[in-house]
């Protein structure tokens, strides 16, 4: 991504490991997994990390040394970090998610080392393979982007629509006529201060729009809601059946 290179994934919510061994077979770059909104700990987010057959992301619950580090143990390719306001947690979740003398990362037998065994590797590449993303989801992140963006260490502004729809109060939510041109305009900020872009999109068609104009990675709804939706459909055709003579 840090390329140019597209890629595009989806969040999972849910809190079994059947649930990325199965999506991650059907196309998706990348798959977040969601401690911040999921119910799931440091436990699941371990097991769902290792079930995952393609990239695996976390967002993490908060910016801390234990939350970033312990998804980074688990072997994540990378961190979304969320609701960042300032360049004072940029540079704080950037810590703690490089070993030093970048950061301040703990050292210890994990997945991400193979238990102890490759931890000389780990120490010599992990700060350059392993992907920092800052969502901006606030208007106090928004109006801070740029000194955000400007964190040494950070790699991706990951712009979340809804929440920043309801901190801005736009009246039509996700569905406002000036969010999209919000959103663009923030994402640009980002290339401008040499980042890769991220962005949340609620369905396919609004996930392509944003591939099209380039953005580095798209993640589109969740797991919950296309089972949600998969289910609507399924029961609303067999009603449909039902009613034809």
């Amino acid at each position: 991504m840090l390329a140019g290179e597209r890629l595009s994934g989806i969040f999972l919510q849910a809190p079994h490991p059947v649930v990325p061994e199965l999506v991650g077979r059907l196309g998706a770059d990348v798959l977040c997994i969601d401690a911040e909104h999921g119910a799931m700990g440091r436990e699941t987010v371990h097991a769902l990390v290792g079930a995952t057959p393609v990239h695996a992301l976390v967002r993490v619950a908060e910016t801390s040394a234990s939350a970033i580090g312990s998804a980074l143990d688990a072997g994540a390719a990378g961190v979304l970090v969320p609701r960042v306001e300032s360049a004072a947690a940029a540079a704080a979740a950037v810590s703690f998610a490089r070993y030093p003398p970048q950061g301040k990362r703990g050292i210890g037998p994990a997945r991400s080392n193979g238990y102890g065994y490759g931890i000389p590797a780990a120490l010599a590449h992990a700060n350059e393979e392993v992907l920092v993303a800052l969502q901006i989801e606030t208007t106090a992140g928004l109006e801070e982007l740029d000194a955000i963006a400007a964190v040494d260490g950070v790699d991706m502004i990951f712009v979340g629509p809804g929440d920043l729809s309801a901190s801005l109060l736009l009246p039509g939510g996700l569905g406002d006529p000036a969010l999209a041109g919000i959103v663009e305009a923030a994402l640009a900020r980002a290339t401008a201060a040499g980042r890769a872009r991220g962005v949340f999109a609620l369905d396919v068609e609004t996930g392509a729009a944003w591939l099209a104009r380039g953005v580095e990675l798209v993640l589109v709804g969740s797991d919950l809601g296309f089972l949600a939706a998969g289910v609507e459909a399924a029961w609303a055709r067999l009603a449909e059946l039902l009613r034809v003579p």
